[in-house]
């Protein structure tokens, strides 16, 4: 399988809603704590796949900066019906409990098992 991932962003559920609810260029990755250690606001997992066709299984982890796997997402069958086809994916997670608020939080998202990319998603504490 050589789908592509287009795009990828991890945003709070309201700054997404508040920022327009749509995927857009400038549109930041973040993940909100009340404090810290603590529980992180729901959030968002937004994704688009192309360049390809076919059937593939999608996961993806949430990784902290040491490398600690925070959470693995369900695997999920996609079907790209032809190379001009973006097949978007939304999961919403709640209630995940979060130690410390850094900027170099990592999503990694796998095809069949294989890493395949990565994107940076800050953690940090509101106001």
């Amino acid at each position: 399988m050589g789908a592509r991932l287009k795009y990828a962003k991890v945003i709070d559920r309201q700054l997404f809603y508040d920022r327009g609810g749509r995927v857009h260029p400038g549109l930041e990755n973040e993940i909100l704590l009340s404090e810290e250690p603590g529980i992180a606001a729901a959030f968002l997992v937004l994704r688009g796949w192309g360049n390809d066709h076919g059937a593939c299984t999608e996961t993806w982890r949430l990784k902290t900066p040491g490398g600690a796997t925070l959470y693995e997402s369900t695997p999920r069958e996609i079907h790209l019906a032809t190379p001009e086809h973006v097949e978007k994916l939304e999961d919403e997670v709640a209630d995940l409990k979060v130690l410390y608020a850094t900027d170099d939080y990592e999503v990694v998202f796998s095809l069949d098992g294989r890493e395949v990319a990565r994107a940076t998603v800050p953690v940090r504490v509101t106001g």
